[in-house]
């Protein structure tokens, strides 16, 4: 017996191919009594009708019997469900997480890639930040020493600075520890539901292949060499994309690292079937071209059928043209497909669809409401997200820990709760020192103020490696100091190199 999940081909609702039993019947009785036999066997004996029957010369036209059985045919098929790709469910990122390690080696000065190699890997990269837009992308620079740049982020505005100001000269010490790097990227995406892909950025990469590899964990791991030619390029077989005058080598990073992540997003959220039926809309509509030819009166009892259905509903609520020919989960899917997400919340009728539709769009109060309806594992995990954005964390930590009870394994329910009891808390501090300024009593001005004589300097604030490795803390520190992103790097790295264990130095 054959598993259908292996079959690339099958379809979604079988059944449907039973209506084709009908259709054939009603075909073969029509086109019997179109024939003389049929039409004139009762009135002329049968040895003389055989005889006074006169062949028609063969015509160029096609009989409407023809089309209406072709369209209902493929229309029972479209119904049936065709398929042979699968999808990820909603509410899963469709963009991966990446973190690019940036080698600052002094080889990557040299011009044998115009204009230099360490300019052209960094025009590369900001290519691909401009073809992953919205995506979460992080910077690493490393030499003899690995150090982040920026951690992941969908802003890549913020990153760009940074990315130029990167020189050999800013690092602690030179070499190629892509180990280092690959170590260090892979702590980036320790916290993602599933593997992220880490591309090293370099002219050789000076590690073992395996080393490099054993340090990227669960990860994918793909390199760009930005080598004069690929003859000198290091030896990583499919996993290396020679780096390009053209587009080439960015399309080639993407279609790895999508491809990568969304196998990894199948592994851990499971993939569903994609009906495919909707293509057979387009030769059912061809068809319906040839109804409206001269001498054909389909076209007419579609006409009549159509004008009737509209005048009788004329007392009742105006009705769409699409009502006539798409169901509201049809129409709602063609709009979501479409990104038009308000039009579909309001075309599906299946309650879960409603609520992906309204928080696509936004609107999360309508989508806590509609999923609240849907008494399943994965309605109950989508009703946390949406109390979550609602700001309503009480009733989203009941409905987390609702899909808990039911599938205690569940990550993502588990992440987002622990995400959401870290808001309450917040919000619940910030309420309390709200109520304590409101009760403490107004700020009374000094009457005198005087200098300490003795006193000989401010208070000491010492800066550690985690103050200048966090989201906010560039943006600070560049409103706060007068001085440039090479300035800052080199001394956040500097840092973050004293401040190493002996024993983790390369």
């Amino acid at each position: 017996m054959h598993d259908v999940a292996a079959i690339p081909f099958h379809l979604l609702r079988p059944l449907w191919l039973l209506a084709l039993i009908p259709v054939a019947a009603v075909f073969a009785w029509v086109r019997w009594r179109q024939s003389p036999l049929a039409q004139w066997g009762g009135v002329i004996a049968p040895h003389l009708l055989n005889h006074l029957i006169v062949q028609p010369g063969t015509g160029r036209g096609v009989s409407p019997l023809y089309l209406v059985a072709a369209a209902m045919s493929l229309g029972i098929v479209a119904l049936s469900g065709p398929t042979w790709r699968r999808e990820l469910p909603p509410f899963v990122e469709d963009k991966a997480p990446l973190m690019i390690a940036l080698s600052l080696d002094a080889t990557m000065g040299q011009s044998d890639v115009a204009p230099t190699r360490l300019e052209r890997a960094k025009q590369k990269i900001r290519d691909l930040l401009a073809a992953r837009a919205g995506a979460r992308t992080g910077l690493i620079a490393y030499a003899g020493s690995a150090h982040l740049v920026m951690p992941l982020t969908d802003d890549r505005a913020v990153i760009e600075p940074f990315l130029a100001a990167l020189a050999p000269g800013l690092m602690p010490s030179p070499g190629k520890n892509a180990v280092a790097a690959a170590a260090l990227a892979a702590e980036a995406l320790a916290a993602e539901t599933v593997p992220g892909t880490i591309l090293l950025v370099a002219d050789d990469p000076g590690d073992a292949e395996g080393a490099v590899r054993q340090a990227a964990g669960r990860n994918g791991l793909v390199k760009l060499s930005v080598t004069p030619s690929k003859a000198e390029r290091f030896a990583l077989g499919s996993d290396v994309v020679q780096v390009s005058i053209d587009g080439a080598d960015i399309a080639a990073l993407e279609r790895r690292i999508e491809t990568r992540y969304q196998a990894a997003q199948g592994d851990a959220f499971g993939t569903q079937w994609r009906d495919e039926g909707f293509w057979l809309l387009l030769p059912i509509a061809l068809l319906s071209l040839l109804w409206f030819r001269r001498g054909t009166t389909v076209a007419w009892v579609v006409a009549f059928v159509c004008l009737s259905h509209v005048s009788s509903a004329r007392a009742e609520e105006p009705r769409r043209f699409a009502d006539l020919w798409l169901t509201p989960d049809q129409q709602g899917r063609i709009a979501f497909d479409r990104g038009d997400y308000p039009t579909a919340a309001k075309r599906f009728s299946d309650p879960m669809w409603r609520g992906i539709a309204a928080y696509r769009a936004f609107d999360f109060l309508t989508a806590a409401q509609e999923f609240a309806h849907v008494d399943t594992l994965e309605g109950r995990f989508a009703l946390g997200n949406a109390q979550a954005q609602n700001h309503a964390y009480e009733k989203a930590i009941a409905a987390y820990d609702e899909v808990l009870k039911i599938a205690p394994g569940h990550v993502a329910a588990k992440t987002n709760r622990a995400i959401v009891v870290a808001a309450l808390k917040a919000k619940e501090e910030k309420r309390r020192k709200q109520e304590q300024d409101d009760s403490a009593p107004p700020d009374m001005k000094a009457d005198e103020a005087r200098v300490d004589p003795n006193q000989k300097g401010g208070k000491k604030i010492q800066v550690t490696p985690q103050d200048l490795t966090t989201a906010g803390a560039a943006e600070a520190w560049m409103r706060q100091v007068q001085t440039t992103p090479a300035d800052f790097l080199k001394l956040k790295f500097a840092i973050q190199d004293a401040t190493r264990p002996a024993g983790a130095k390369p």
